[in-house]
């Protein structure tokens, strides 16, 4: 695994692993120790450019490629991730904090992602359709869009990464990807360095480590891609889309929430709290679909609240690598804050800790409250 940080960090652009020419670093931190893993120069509007443009050259002949042989690529990039699994594994743990049991169910939609992008790659279909003009037929053929520009996030950076790079490119499209800077090499370099290894041609994938406070919005606004998917959140997906249709790309947005688990009175009780539990809590609850609010009937409530405290009582907090963690550390100190910020708001405005966990530098221990008031930024 730490080669992985040594040499995957880099910028990868036109087929080449090239550092970035930008004036200052990102650096890549262990949020559980605050080890420095990898510091990588960012990349400037120019080699962004440079990107885009290594995309669209190498699209038109990858488009023209059989799509049986694009589709031999993504079996031997399944194959590499299944041969690799313990070292990615490894590297999610360290790069995100994320526990054992998180790193393996993100590797395994990742490979579920790949096993549907091999199938992807002969699924285009084309329609006849009648023509008004006697003796001809109109032709309907599904082409590629030509370059797409992805946004990963950090929370599952490899999966993430996986889900919107491996379509585009099944379907004969080239691929620019900027991982979050918190996640450069599960998120970035490291997709680049399988699909490189699985023999993907040389200038169709490139990767920028990079971040707005040296380029802007030029990844959105280039020229060159005729779609931004963007995962992230609500607010910064705003503007991704506000941009996009400016320039009149499409915008292919997967959005943070504020989502509710309702539990009626005739539910499964245990059965509930397990759901309600792992929903909130896996990953340290940084995921779009953590059921952040748990909305329960009163005929239940005691019985259900009782239950689903002692269970959060029962979640071990601490090192990401010990089997028995089920909470790690959050991303970085501004998500420790903002969680911490939070909770101690709605106690302030009336709400009743249950259960009201400390923070230790990134580890943010579980806080369960109830009787939040109405307008609270909780809910």
């Amino acid at each position: 695994m730490p080669s992985y940080f040594s040499d995957l960090a880099q910028q990868y652009i036109d087929g080449e692993w090239r550092p970035g020419t930008g004036s200052w670093d990102v650096i890549d931190f262990n949020p559980y120790d605050d080890e420095k893993l990898a510091s990588i120069t960012v990349a400037t509007v120019d080699e962004i450019d440079q990107a885009y443009r290594s995309a669209a050259r190498a699209q038109k002949q990858w488009a023209a490629t059989n799509p049986y042989a694009r589709r031999t690529v993504f079996e031997r990039a399944l194959r590499l991730i299944e041969d690799r699994e313990q070292e990615i594994a490894d590297l999610i743990v360290a790069e995100l904090g994320g526990t054992r049991v998180k790193a393996g169910f993100e590797l395994h939609l990742a490979k579920e992602f790949l096993r549907e992008a091999v199938n992807l790659a002969l699924r285009p279909e084309g329609r006849i359709l009648p023509s008004p003009t006697d003796g001809k037929e109109n032709r309907v053929y599904r082409v590629p869009v030509g370059v797409v520009g992805v946004i990963s996030p950090f929370n599952f950076p490899f999966l993430l990464s996986i889900k919107s790079v491996a379509p585009a490119l099944a379907l004969g499209n080239g691929v620019v990807l900027k991982p979050h800077q918190n996640t450069p090499i599960a998120g970035g370099t490291l997709v680049a360095k399988i699909f490189e290894d699985a023999g993907l041609p040389g200038g169709l994938l490139n990767v920028v480590v990079t971040d707005i406070a040296e380029i802007g919005d030029a990844f959105i606004e280039h020229p060159v891609p005729k779609v931004i998917s963007f995962t992230g959140s609500d607010k910064v997906g705003r503007h991704v889309a506000t941009v996009c249709a400016s320039h009149f790309k499409r915008a292919v947005l997967e959005l943070g929430g504020n989502s509710a688990l309702v539990v009626l009175d005739d539910a499964d009780i245990d059965y509930a709290v397990d759901a309600a539990v792992f929903s909130r809590y896996v990953h340290q609850g940084q995921v779009c679909m953590a059921a952040n609010r748990v909305l329960v009937d009163r005929l239940v409530a005691e019985e259900f609240t009782e239950k689903f405290v002692a269970k959060v009582r029962t979640l071990k907090v601490g090192d990401p690598r010990d089997p028995q963690t089920v909470i790690g550390p959050v991303i970085n100190s501004q998500q420790a804050s903002a969680v911490s910020g939070v909770v101690d708001q709605a106690l302030a405005e009336g709400a009743t800790a249950l259960v009201h966990g400390t923070t230790t530098g990134n580890l943010v221990e579980p806080s369960v409250l109830t009787d939040v008031p109405a307008g609270s930024a909780l809910l």
